[in-house]
């Protein structure tokens, strides 16, 4: 009985080998050189997926797209406003023209209008020179190749500080007239209330 048992168990492991063997060779020989068989030659191996701007539109959200619309609609209305604006500048008839320095940001109907578009530009005023502040200590800090394009753009935020300045005093200057205006506009009412007969 262990006769028949040794015999059974060293069959099966010859026959498992005799199996095996092949098998692995065969194996080993896929991984290095690819075989053509009838199967491979019917259906061919299915190409990675490449992407083309055709077709990323379709993996867009309806939000996406809402999104879209909705910057289109405010770019278009916006160009239609920039368009309208200088249409409306152009058809203008030109206006009594400021006498007395540079224009200002906007002619002032009263003296209370003044005072808020001077306080404006005061705002103006000091937030530039804080800008040019940051730019100064930058451009001690800044390295040289940096250097050129900091001076530029301090150069050029000083010029723009100046500018405003020459509004902020034109506007200044637009005030004091309007309040002289004010004052001889009301002395004359009481001299001719006065002088009437009663």
């Amino acid at each position: 009985m262990k006769h028949q048992i040794f015999l059974t168990l060293g069959c099966a492991a010859m026959l498992f080998a005799a199996t095996g063997a092949p098998s692995l060779a065969q194996d080993s020989q896929n991984a290095t050189t690819p075989q053509i068989t009838a199967k491979d030659t019917s259906s061919p191996k299915k190409a990675h997926k490449v992407w083309t701007e055709d077709e990323v539109s379709t993996l867009r959200t309806p939000e996406d797209n809402y999104v879209e619309q909705k910057q289109a609609a405010e770019a278009a209305a916006a160009a239609a406003n920039a368009a309208a604006a200088a249409q409306q500048a152009k058809s203008k008839p030109k206006t009594e023209k400021h006498v007395g320095g540079p224009p200002a940001l906007s002619n002032p109907k009263s003296p209370d209008d003044a005072d808020r578009m001077i306080a404006w530009e005061n705002r103006d005023v000091d937030a530039q020179q804080e800008l040019i502040e940051t730019l100064r200590t930058q451009l001690e800090q800044a390295s040289p190749e940096d250097r050129e394009k900091l001076e530029k753009n301090l150069t050029k935020h000083v010029q723009m500080l100046e500018g405003t300045k020459k509004e902020r005093d034109a506007l200044m200057t637009q005030k004091k007239e309007l309040e002289k205006k004010a004052g001889s506009g009301a002395n004359p009412a009481d001299s001719a209330s006065s002088s009437t007969p009663q």
